[in-house]
């Protein structure tokens, strides 16, 4: 697609609560949604609050979670140079862009709710009934967003995210600051979701939400069908 411009924020957190375990974007929800993009002519910037080196969760690394878009991005020198080097989220004007995409990972727990340099990109992209997609705990961007009215931006609103009993199957439900799942629908959101680890997309609107890891490639596919389709 000629001109098409995404933008995708990651966070900038590394450690998994009080742990001395590192964590981080999960690569396979970075790596699907940037070549589905990329393979359709995009332009793609990466940003993030701190700016700067992207922390990849580790165990995303380990050969058991690798998939063809891992080794691929693993393998192209420009994907792997803009992780070093993302943009602040302060330093970024939304009406440049088409796509808002949000990747996983444990870390935007940490940092990517409750903040309004990423509720003002929401706001703004969602404004201009722009695509918003957001995929496992990459759906905590919408904790704490108001719109207009002071009401919160997810209430009556359909969406998934990563699930409290995907939460505690990967062991972290006392690590984490909150669970997804349970702080949405306190939110008001309309909370709908699949069998655990299984392809989930919800779309409502210009909002594309995805559960897990596996839904990352499809949640990015429909957002490119929404542009599509305008």
């Amino acid at each position: 697609m000629k001109n098409l411009k995404v933008l995708l924020i990651t966070t900038s957190h590394n450690q998994l609560g009080n742990t001395s375990e590192k964590t981080g974007v999960w690569l396979e929800e970075l790596a699907g949604p940037y070549f589905q993009y990329l393979d359709q002519g995009a332009d793609i910037a990466i940003a993030s609050p701190k700016g700067g080196i992207v922390p990849l969760d580790p165990k995303s690394e380990l050969p058991e979670w690798q998939t063809e878009f891992t080794r691929r991005f693993n393998q192209d020198t420009t994907a792997l140079k803009a992780i070093k080097n993302t943009f602040k989220i302060s330093d970024i004007n939304p009406s440049e862009f088409d796509i808002l995409f949000f990747p996983g990972g444990h870390g935007p727990m940490w940092d990517l709710g409750d903040n309004p340099e990423v509720a003002n990109l929401i706001n703004g992209f969602n404004s201009h009934d722009k695509p918003i997609g957001l995929v496992c705990h990459g759906v905590v961007a919408l904790k704490g967003v108001k719109t207009k009215d002071g009401s919160s931006f997810v209430k009556g609103k359909r969406l998934t995210s990563f699930t409290n009993t995907e939460e505690e199957a990967v062991g972290l439900t006392e690590v984490v600051p909150f669970l997804l799942e349970t702080e949405l629908i306190n939110e008001g959101a309309i909370y709908r979701k699949g069998n655990d680890w299984s392809e989930f997309t919800i779309e409502d609107g210009n909002l594309i939400t995805g559960q897990n890891p596996q839904s990352s490639v499809l949640a990015a596919q429909k957002t490119l069908e929404l542009i599509t389709a305008k």
